[in-house]
């Protein structure tokens, strides 16, 4: 999605915020601090920060597919594309914006309910998922669990598969996400790794 989907509207800054405690870190609790290192650099927001790094975009075939990739904003397919992504924490939530090769999309995760430990909800303008986020084999994993559109619950025949992984090689942060619709397959999948943008660059 394009940043029309993160508007100032979408994000309430939470006045019971507590500031030493990011999202992830109070999402995981004591699992936080067995993410690997770039993996939970990453997700230690205070303010607002920056990534920038490399990726490759493959998409799926289907023309269904296709038109829904481009509703929600997905990358186009590429094999070697710069990437960005910014995080600004605004109270209880983060806006998270990705920039791949110009192509730009955004979402504002926060708490599920506000004080579910181990769960968030990620929403792309009308489209909210819930995720119940798990740690496993050094990697960690955004499974989605609900899906609701405008409200409206999604039954498990429309819910996307998303197959998504951040985790450390050589040191580096790495994703590889691939997001999936029963009966249509592939929508998109994208991979690559992200280094922090350090504020002389």
């Amino acid at each position: 999605m394009t940043d029309r989907t993160a508007t100032a509207p979408d994000i309430v800054t939470g006045a019971g915020t507590d500031d030493a405690c990011c999202l992830f870190q109070r999402a995981l609790g004591e699992r936080f601090k067995d993410l690997p290192r770039s993996v939970r650099d990453l997700h230690t927001v205070k303010g607002e920060s920056g990534w920038q790094g490399r990726a490759r975009v493959t998409r799926g075939k289907s023309r269904i597919g296709a038109l829904i990739c481009r509703l929600v904003g997905f990358p186009e397919e590429a094999e070697d594309i710069p990437v960005s992504v910014t995080i600004e924490r605004r109270g209880d939530m983060e806006l998270w914006r990705r920039d791949f090769g110009g192509k730009m999309f955004a979402s504002v995760l926060c708490l599920r309910n506000g004080e579910e430990r181990g769960h968030i909800t990620e929403r792309f303008g009308a489209m909210a998922f819930d995720i119940d986020l798990q740690l496993a084999d050094d990697r960690l994993q955004f499974p989605v669990a609900r899906g609701r559109i405008l409200g409206v619950s999604l039954p498990r025949a429309l819910l996307p598969v998303s197959e998504a992984g951040e985790f450390e090689m050589d040191g580096r942060f790495h994703f590889d996400v691939q997001v999936s619709l029963p009966g249509i397959g592939m929508l998109v999948r994208y991979q690559g790794h992200l280094n922090p943008v350090r504020s002389d660059d």
